[in-house]
């Protein structure tokens, strides 16, 4: 059944699911609103203000919304990532009024106090520091500083110490003003409710939001994969290595194409690398890879640990291994395990309250609409290996890709 699209008297538009059989409701507010549109001076002012919407508001302390959020059971969080926020809460079906009015305090109403964001900088800035101890983090990120070159996709959503520590209260205000208004916010809402009540509910809790600005995504700056090679000594007893490819939009036509490529070359203990690299050769415990796509493009991301010995065998071997994609196509076999395992991800997947609510959002971000499963389903079915084969060959992996290496200083 499709959403049912609806707009309250304040402006803002809700896009609903109900699920009569469900016990629970998870409803989700999107901000259009992400790192890659920051400014140098604002580099991980998304992400902070995410934190800060949770300290306090002329009728809540950051106690309180604590004491709140446990009181009302379920989960109530948030995610910033390069091109959206989404606040969210799963809860119980009779807590979904209470949910929606805190979530509409926290969004509208938060009053950025001086003494609660000194200790929020504090905060981020061990977060970021925590980051910078997880080599895997950290070959990920070296992979997007090789991969994006100056786009502001390079730079981590966590922002940097030093940016950090410079936001005032006055920045935050202006960056909260600038993005949290009608056109740039929208909630979605999946499992029972009783919507004559939310809708009151929500028409209070999201009265003050501003009615401004456009109803669409920001226009990015479009990027060109700059396909760097970043190595950096380490003292740990791995080679970290990140590979990266290009990807293509989220909207893209061949989209389907390169998940199931994605999932053939790295997506499971079936697929080409895990057999290749671990149980052929034994050189690394995991590996994988994965796709992140964008408005304007991606990055399909192989990640892998190994000896300082093997790491030379193991990128040969991934180089070997993107060549065959382009050469060979995958046959009946091998691409019917790939199907079937991207349609359990989203069908199994659209079980859970919270992932279709989850997926509704993204879809509307991209789309402009949500997309029904029977759709997916179709593109998935009417994929075939020369499909494959041809996003392979436009795609170019083998002679277009970056490299991050993070490692002992010998090696």
């Amino acid at each position: 059944m499709p959403y049912i699209k609806q707009i309250l008297a304040n402006g803002l538009t809700v896009y609903c699911d109900p699920l009569a059989t469900s016990r629970s409701v998870a409803i989700g507010v999107w901000v259009r609103a992400g790192s890659r549109f920051e400014s140098p001076s604002e580099a991980g002012m998304t992400h902070f203000l995410e934190h800060m919407c949770f300290k306090g508001t002329p009728s809540r302390s950051a106690q309180q919304i604590a004491n709140e959020m446990d009181l009302l059971g379920g989960e109530m969080n948030a995610f910033t990532s390069q091109e959206m926020t989404c606040f969210y809460t799963h809860v119980l079906s009779e807590n979904a009024e209470r949910a929606a009015t805190l979530l509409g305090d926290l969004l509208t109403r938060s009053v950025f106090d001086p003494e609660e964001l000194a200790r929020e900088k504090g905060v981020v800035i061990e977060e970021i520091a925590e980051s910078q101890d997880d080599p895997e983090d950290l070959v990920t990120q070296q992979l997007y500083e090789a991969h994006f070159g100056s786009h502001p996709l390079a730079l981590p959503i966590l922002g940097t110490e030093s940016s950090v520590s410079a936001f005032t209260r006055e920045d935050v205000r202006k960056y909260f003003l600038k993005n949290y208004h009608r056109g740039g916010m929208f909630v979605t809402i999946s499992g029972r409710f009783q919507w004559p009540q939310l809708r009151e509910t929500l028409e209070d809790a999201f009265s003050d939001i501003p009615r401004d600005q456009s109803e669409t995504m920001h226009s990015p700056g479009s990027f060109l994969p700059a396909f760097d090679r970043r190595e950096t000594p380490r003292d740990l007893e791995q080679v970290h290595v990140a590979l990266g490819m290009s990807g293509l939009p989220v909207v893209h036509k061949d989209q389907t194409a390169l998940r199931l490529l994605n999932l053939h070359l790295g997506g499971g203990m079936s697929s080409r690398l895990f057999q290749e690299v671990r149980e052929k050769r034994g050189l690394a415990y995991s590996i994988y890879s994965t796709g992140q796509s964008f408005v304007d493009g991606g990055l399909v991301r192989i990640s892998a640990s190994t000896r300082p010995s093997k790491k030379e065998e193991l990128l040969s071997i991934l180089v070997d291994e993107l060549g065959r994609l382009q050469q060979v196509p995958l046959t009946v076999e091998e691409l019917l395990r790939a199907k079937n395992q991207l349609k359990s991800s989203l069908l199994i997947g659209l079980e859970s309250i919270l992932t279709r609510m989850n997926k509704m959002g993204r879809d509307i971000l991209y789309w402009g609409e949500e997309l029904e499963a029977d759709t997916l389903e179709r593109w998935i079915d009417d994929a075939t290996p020369l499909d494959l084969l041809r996003v392979a060959r436009d795609q170019d992996w083998v002679s277009r890709r970056s490299l991050s290496v993070l490692g002992p200083e010998k090696d």
